[in-house]
């Protein structure tokens, strides 16, 4: 089992450097594929999973959903340019998803109301939740009055900070926890999870989004493209606390979207999601903190460019 994981851990952590890489030097759609990867699987999952507590979500129109919330993000933002076009065009294609999944179930004989619910449940966890990550990858520019400003060292440092701040959390999290062990942090939902395991977490996001900083202090001292990753803001100072911010705040969110997941779980009456990826479970068990951060990052980066 320890040999499977190791295996697995090494796979995953290839995959993660290839996208990082491709998307950051040959083309974002790298990341977009990726996503959209996660995003059909972690449907079936979820899918897979709430059928065990409560009405079944129907499949195909939470399939569907994906790959037309995506069309409708990929539509949006290639022809209106613009920072929020790609979420915007992604919430209304949600928005018509939920209006069809009620009028199914409410005009079928086979669905009733709690497939409705499950299913507009399973479009928005994971899949809203993921695209806040897409999100990130298209911030370019921001249009300020007639000014255009460049928004690239936000979406940059986000790709990056989506990457090291989850991985780094849960590495943290776990190498302290089981270390240290101590009082539980919240037994009823994962009684595997201590407190010092937390605070080890909070660690991790910080040496996560420190190494990204480092990174960004590397590339501007020696004007060197390092990832295409620059100054947050005009002076250090204040680039240093956002980075200090994003990477406490992303790990608080990662730990979040864990116990989010692990609820879930606790609920459908099983240990992971799949067991698609040996030793480390499903797909869902990867990135459920991920996704938390995702919005996170999402949200942080938006209110900062329009402060610009």
């Amino acid at each position: 089992m320890k040999k499977d994981r190791v295996i697995t851990g090494t796979f995953i952590a290839i995959v993660y450097i290839a996208v990082f890489l491709l998307s950051m030097y040959v083309h974002p759609i790298f990341f977009d594929i990726f996503m959209f990867g996660i995003a059909l699987g972690g449907t079936y999952e979820m899918c897979k999973a709430v059928s065990n507590f409560t009405s079944e979500p129907i499949f195909i129109i939470d399939l569907i959903a994906v790959v037309l919330g995506f069309a409708g993000f990929w539509f949006s933002q290639y022809y209106f340019r613009t920072n929020a076009s790609g979420m915007t065009g992604y919430f209304v294609t949600l928005a018509v998803m939920v209006i069809v999944t009620v009028l199914t179930t409410a005009f079928s004989k086979v669905y009733v109301k709690g497939n409705a619910i499950s299913t507009i449940f399973v479009m928005l966890y994971p899949n809203a939740l993921l695209m806040f990550a897409v999100g990130i990858n298209y911030f370019m520019v921001a249009e300020v009055g007639i000014s255009i400003i460049s928004s690239l060292p936000f979406r940059n440092a986000g790709i990056a900070l989506m990457f090291l701040v989850p991985a780094l959390t849960d590495v943290f999290a776990y190498q302290i926890g089981s270390t240290i062990k101590g009082k539980k942090l919240c037994p009823s939902i994962s009684p595997n999870k201590t407190i010092s395991g937390a605070v080890g977490g909070l660690l991790g996001g910080l040496v996560g989004a420190g190494l990204v900083l480092l990174l960004t202090y590397l590339a501007t001292r020696f004007n060197v493209n390092l990832f295409g990753l620059a100054m947050l803001t005009d002076n250090w100072a204040t680039t240093i606390v956002n980075f200090v911010m994003l990477g406490l705040f992303g790990s608080v969110f990662d730990q979040m979207g864990d116990l989010a997941a692990s609820f879930v779980k606790r609920r459908a009456g099983i240990k992971d999601y799949s067991n698609l990826l040996p030793g480390h479970g499903g797909i869902l068990d990867r990135v459920d903190g991920f996704m938390f951060c995702g919005v996170f990052f999402y949200m942080y980066f938006a209110v900062a460019i329009l402060l610009l």
